[in-house]
């Protein structure tokens, strides 16, 4: 059977890559690059009190169980099934797909539809909402609202205050920020980015039709994933602290200058936690010495965490 190895960005609000191993009817997938946690499609046909008629019960896919290097696989209790035996099968091939293809991660990026919130005044990429990896998976979103995400607003410059308003989080003002220059009735719009980055349009949300078909070059789509150019000091700031809060994921994608992933590298240093959580997603180090010092001082602080529980 065709084993498929792909990654997916986590995103609205952008937490890293999502790794799968796919066997066509089943998918192992992974956050960290240890841990990973096996599913099968469940599109099994299931019999009705006729005995003669016959449909698909739309059900979520069945987690087959966990599987690690270190533990081996944590079989999911299984609900009793007309395809028990053919759940097993499959959930056994799975596993022997994750086994051999597990230490290839991290995997290419394969979401190359993306849909981006557009700038009020440009209609350019303001701040990737969403991506997919099929062209059929194309949807009309229900809200076109970015999100910086709740540890965000818990953690980024909680010891600072931006504005007089001590109740609004920086999280919450950058949330204003991006949202509100994407203006009232806000616009997003597909585009496909191949392998040289630049974007050609596809459908979107409150959009002109001259947009469709448009190409837009690879400088247009802010790399960071949201828009760092503002003409304001204070939003300015608060979007470079932003990005170096985000550091240990955003060094996850694939496609980052080697000049871009050792700032990161640099500013990343100081969520030393994070940093060793994430590197077996990193497809490339460029300052060993910082990523290294990150990984050491987590493994210090797990010691003494252990010591002292």
């Amino acid at each position: 059977m065709p084993v498929t190895r792909y990654s997916q960005r986590i995103l609205n609000p952008f937490r890293g890559a999502m790794n799968i191993i796919s066997t066509g009817g089943a998918d192992a997938v992974t956050i960290d690059g240890v841990n990973w946690t096996l599913y099968i499609h469940d599109n099994f046909d299931c019999p009705t009190d006729d005995p003669e008629e016959f449909f698909k019960i739309d059900m979520p896919d069945i987690r087959f169980g966990d599987w690690s290097k270190k533990s081996g696989l944590k079989r999911s209790p299984l609900i009793a099934s007309y395809h028990y035996t053919e759940i097993q099968s499959i959930g056994h091939v799975l596993l022997e797909a994750v086994q051999a293809n597990a230490d290839l991660c991290p995997f290419p990026f394969a979401d190359k539809y993306e849909l981006w919130l557009l700038d009020r005044n440009t209609n350019e990429p303001l701040a990737l909402l969403d991506s997919v990896c099929n062209k059929h998976e194309l949807y009309t979103p229900d809200t076109l609202v970015w999100e910086a995400g709740l540890r965000c607003k818990q953690e980024l410059l909680k010891e600072d205050s931006l504005t007089d308003d001590q109740n609004i989080s920086a999280g919450e003002l950058l949330n204003q920020f991006i949202n509100q220059r994407a203006g009232d009735s806000p616009s997003a719009q597909w585009f496909y980015r191949n392998q040289f980055e630049y974007g050609i349009g596809l459908s979107g949300v409150n959009l002109s039709p001259r947009y469709v078909g448009r190409e837009l070059s690879a400088r247009l789509f802010p790399k960071m994933l949201i828009q760092q150019e503002w003409q304001d000091e204070i939003k300015d700031s608060l979007v470079d602290s932003f990005i170096n809060w985000l550091s240990p994921y955003l060094l996850a994608l694939d496609f980052l200058r080697d000049r871009q992933r050792e700032r990161l590298e640099l500013t990343a240093r100081n969520h030393a936690m994070l940093v060793d959580k994430m590197y077996p997603l990193y497809p490339k180090v460029i300052n060993h010495q910082a990523i290294n010092a990150a990984r050491v001082e987590a493994m210090m602080r797990r010691s003494t965490q252990n010591k002292n529980s």
